[in-house]
């Protein structure tokens, strides 16, 4: 059975009246070849009534009131696509191909609008058309805006590109033609980074009407800027700290997703602030604790606060967070014995002895049985 073209919605919009039905009935028996039957007021009633419950149906059927999320049920979250690249499958149906390298971090997500930024590389989008979203792609130099298409978005150093393969987008941004440019099927286009206008040293000062000697050789292009994403990510930490600066890592903090929270946290203790990485941690532990790297925040916190921050009361609350999570088993049993430390160096014993009995029991043969006995007689 082949499905219609259009949304169901379309073809529905409204119920059928009395005389349409009376039509209807009238086109079935000519085909048929039977004297004509004419429905009783009452039967036209029920046909109606039975038109507008269908649509009331198929509207309640497509409601669609939460947020957007993946296609198995997870809230979406920001997307470093791998070398090989990524596919991901959303709620309403739609799908996203990200390139190798390429990141994908949304912005808002409600029942009527779905907006994300796509900070590096190539993404196909594959939006499922008669949606309940508005969907809306920020590529810093344009925003691209869509209802129900499929689009191609490129962003490299300086340039973007945006290609329609089939439906219409609205593209918008201050380098845009017009600032805004509609684009249909086959359609694509270029917006490219503003060419900077001359310094005072090289036009002259103000209210010369000399211009520049023709002679003089043509500036060299400044080195494009790199994001404090790259820096971490090619290890250069203290660069990387530098260009956001002690504000800029705070407001960054309470904005991005848990991905970009952990590479923040690296950044701080990387780059000798071990005091700035623990915000970030924190916020993963209070506004996504569900996430799967919750407990390995957890775990950080208690070695920073243990090992680099010399509080070990916080440490030992962030190591029986990290194990309350849900820690993988692969660090348990060094997870126990530095909440050992943890109260120790805190100076309760008590506590203490009862984290090495805990020890003892989940890791009755443990690597650092011998070690915690000694220094609990």
């Amino acid at each position: 059975m082949s499905l219609p073209r259009h949304p169901l919605k379309e073809s529905l919009r409204a119920p059928l009246g009395e005389e349409a039905v009376a039509r209807v009935w009238q086109g079935i028996e000519a085909r048929a070849g039977r004297p004509r039957f004419r429905p009783s007021r009452g039967l036209v009633g029920l046909l109606v009534a039975g038109a507008a419950a269908l649509v009331v149906f198929v509207g309640y059927g497509r409601r669609d009131p939460g947020p957007l999320r993946f296609a198995d049920g997870r809230a979406i979250v920001a997307v470093d696509a791998p070398a090989s690249g990524a596919v991901l499958a959303m709620s309403d149906g739609s799908r996203i191909d990200l390139s190798g390298g390429a990141r994908l971090e949304p912005l808002e997500s409600s029942a009527s609008i779905f907006v994300a930024i796509l900070e590096r590389g190539r993404a196909h989008f594959e939006v499922r058309p008669g949606g309940p979203r508005r969907w809306q792609i920020e590529c810093g130099l344009a925003s691209v805006e869509v209802v129900g298409t499929g689009f191609r978005c490129e962003r490299g150093p300086g340039r973007l590109e945006v290609a329609v393969e089939h439906g219409v987008v609205l593209v918008r941004g201050e380098r845009v033609p017009d600032r805004a440019r509609r684009l249909a099927a086959g359609e694509s286009l270029e917006v490219l980074e503003a060419v900077a206008a001359p310094s005072a040293a090289e036009s002259g000062p103000p209210g010369s009407e000399e211009s520049p000697a023709p002679t003089a050789a043509p500036r060299a292009a400044s080195a494009p800027v790199r994001s404090w994403r790259e820096l971490a990510r090619d290890g250069h930490h203290h660069e990387a700290f530098a260009i956001l600066g002690a504000q800029g890592f705070q407001k960054l903090t309470r904005h991005v997703g848990v991905n970009d929270l952990l590479v923040l946290a690296d950044v701080a203790r990387l780059s000798g602030h071990p005091a700035d990485a623990v915000a970030p941690l924190e916020r993963i532990l209070s506004d996504f604790p569900a996430d799967p790297q919750a407990p390995l925040a957890a775990f950080a916190v208690g070695r920073l606060e243990l090992d680099a921050l010399g509080r070990p009361a916080r440490a030992a609350v962030a190591l029986n967070r990290a194990l309350a999570l849900g820690l993988p088993e692969s660090l348990r049993e060094d997870v126990r014995a530095r909440l050992v430390e943890a109260y120790l160096r805190a100076g309760n014993r008590a506590a203490a002895r009862a984290a090495a009995d805990a020890y003892e029991r989940e890791f009755p043969a443990g690597r650092y049985t011998q070690s915690i006995e000694s220094r609990l007689p």
